[in-house]
């Protein structure tokens, strides 16, 4: 990268707002994937959609990859900057810029993170519903680029399900309003949602309106422990089948459970295990645990326990939300491939059950968890850190469960998005529509600039420029 080039991108933004620095570019290098680091060439915080517009602007002409970042919490390697180029820190575009209780909305920056959302809305009674694993540190940004869901997408739907408008910066600059403030429209193509889990490959959002939902009057969790995996897993079925919504309905196997136990200081029984939450009036509320309750124990239920008071629901769901730093801390000599194929849920139980035969059939320790009620098995392979044999096992462990997902109708990823790990899987998945999603990233980046590597196996990454091979050598 010569001067001329490093003056611009400072004199948009200032020189306290440019980083070269290696710990900068370590920093956001990598996600919560196992996936191999890539450091960007260099870290630029925007602050307003004006200066992202710019920086877009020049990197087109430029032929310089950009990668938008919010809080580094996806588990598919989806902002690790495979090619270097500019990554666009998000961090300080983080406020809310209006909430509007008598419409059931709010219009806020991309990188405020989902818990401090839901802090500043509770004052209205009001929240957002997706509720991702990593609540306390995933943007709004990132849950758009990704289409997050969560323990409460069974009752309450996914991100996709609740953004409203989006303003965007195109590759080329130009900042475009997207959708409207009414709950439905038929007015042309649904461009909003088109941005939504497109994995910041499209353009960047700069701002997010989303609508909200009333904080139930009610709300209460339970615990229902089961002989085997096979019988939690029909549960949950049966629960679906006849018409039940918990708020949440979550899997967790006897390892998991345990390796849960350890971290957070827990004595849940180490058995298969779901853990649901109810919403609603007092009444709803306790009819629909009992129904629930009721299924369980035709299903082999040997213990269902509700927790009533705030404090151990609590406790209990923020156990749930560290099942993966449970793997991951616990496990400090491990890598794990994470997993979060979907498929009908009448194949739930079949999932559950094929996902410890494969690991089985390849010698892998494989643990289960995720949102048993919409179908979604989260997996965590695990593997030894420094046996390559065993990470090519674990990669064929993935790999088969892939296939079994899409063979009985399902997808590759739930909730986790493309990102890296998936790519591969797209022909087998879409088949000739993959095709039309390639046009369209061709008509709206057609030099490849946005998040280039992520979803597309093939890339359309753009040609290395002078700003890659220069700006690279020089940052170390």
């Amino acid at each position: 990268m010569n001067q001329a080039d490093l003056d611009f991108i400072t004199s948009v933004v200032g020189p306290d707002r440019v980083s070269v620095n290696q710990a900068d570019l370590e920093a956001h290098s990598r996600d919560e994937s196992f996936h191999e680091e890539h450091p960007p060439d260099l870290v630029v915080w925007p602050e307003s959609a004006e200066e992202i517009s710019r920086i877009l602007r020049w990197a087109n002409e430029q032929r310089v990859a950009v990668i938008p970042w919010g809080g580094g919490s996806s588990l598919e390697g989806n902002p690790i900057p495979v090619r270097g180029g500019i990554l666009l820190a998000l961090y300080n575009m983080n406020q809310v810029l209006e909430i509007s209780p008598e419409d059931l909305q709010v219009q806020v920056q991309p990188g405020i993170i989902y818990d401090e959302l839901n802090k500043q809305l509770a004052r209205h009674g009001l929240f957002f519903p997706p509720a991702p694993g990593s609540s306390d540190v995933a943007t709004i940004g990132g849950m758009v680029a990704n289409n997050s869901g969560g323990m409460h997408a069974l009752k309450y739907g996914v991100t996709r399900d609740y953004v409203l408008k989006l303003e965007v910066v195109l590759p080329t600059g130009e900042i475009v309003h997207l959708g409207c403030n009414a709950f439905k429209s038929s007015s042309g193509y649904d461009l909003t949602r088109l941005f939504v889990g497109s994995e910041g490959t499209l353009g960047v959002a700069t701002e997010v309106t989303l609508r909200l939902r009333g904080i139930p009057e009610n709300k209460m969790a339970a615990v229902a422990v089961f002989g085997t995996m096979k019988q939690a897993a029909t549960a949950i079925f049966d629960i679906i089948r006849f018409g039940l919504t918990p708020a949440a309905l979550e899997l967790m196997d006897p390892q998991i459970v345990g390796l849960v136990n350890r971290w957070r200081e827990l004595s849940l029984q180490e058995k298969p295990t779901l853990v649901m939450e109810f919403h609603g009036g007092p009444a709803t509320v306790q009819e629909e645990a009992d129904f629930v309750k009721e299924v369980c124990t035709e299903n082999g239920c040997e213990e269902f326990q509700v927790e009533a008071s705030v404090e151990e629901r609590d406790r209990l769901w923020e156990g749930r939300r560290e099942a993966h730093n449970a793997v991951k801390y616990l496990n400090p000599d491990c890598l794990s491939i994470i997993g979060d194929i979907a498929v009908p849920i009448s194949k739930f139980p079949e999932a559950v059950e094929t996902s410890y035969e494969i690991g089985g059939k390849h010698d892998i320790r494989v643990v289960t968890f995720g949102h048993g009620g919409d179908g979604n098995v989260h997996t965590e392979i695990i593997f030894p850190r420094d046996d390559e044999d065993a990470r090519r096992r674990a990669e064929l462990v993935s790999e088969e469960l892939v296939h079994f997902a899409i063979g009985v109708g399902g997808t590759a990823t739930g909730e986790h998005g493309v990102g890296i790990g998936k790519r591969k899987y797209m022909p087998l998945e879409h088949g000739p529509s993959l095709e039309v999603m390639r046009r369209i990233k061709r008509l709206l980046d057609p030099n490849g600039i946005m998040n280039p590597g992520k979803i597309f196996e093939d890339g359309q990454s753009p040609t290395p420029s002078p700003f890659h091979q220069g700006y690279a050598s020089s940052a170390r």
